[in-house]
């Protein structure tokens, strides 16, 4: 690299030529794209930032899979996910009408009279082989 006459050395063969247009509006296109960048740039440093924040407050490591500095959080997150899902399930089952309910015994019907077979009896109005079963009478009749 070389020096221009001005005392400034030259610019780096890389960039290739340099044009530098007259009007700047030329220039927006580039300009726009080279913003978002920088953008982008600064919300990726941001969220690191914010991310090492909360693994600072959490004690976390700056791997987790770092075997030097080993981490309980993952283990106790877990635990406590469980103690929560078993304490719902357990309060889901024991609190009166929480659930929908259980449904009413089943009303026992009429009795059941056992079928005995009777010797048939031989009277001028029944059919010959049909028995008929005692009827009660009311009381006092």
């Amino acid at each position: 690299m070389g020096t221009l006459g001005n005392g400034l050395p030259d610019l780096p063969p890389e960039w290739g030529e340099v044009v530098i247009p007259d009007d700047p509006a030329e220039l927006a296109e580039e300009a726009e794209r080279v913003r978002d960048e920088l953008r982008a740039e600064a919300r990726a440093a941001r969220r690191a930032a914010w991310r090492a924040r909360w693994r600072r407050r959490l004690h976390l490591p700056e791997r987790i899979d770092d075997p030097d500095q080993p981490s309980l959080v993952l283990p106790l997150i877990v635990l406590a996910i469980a103690v929560v899902i078993t304490l719902l399930s357990l309060l889901l089952i024991a609190w009166p009408g929480l659930t929908g309910g259980t449904p009413d015994a089943p009303q026992p019907g009429p009795p059941v009279r056992p079928a005995v077979s009777a010797p048939a009896a031989t009277s001028p109005t029944s059919s010959p082989g049909v028995s008929l079963p005692p009827t009660p009478h009311p009381p006092g009749t």
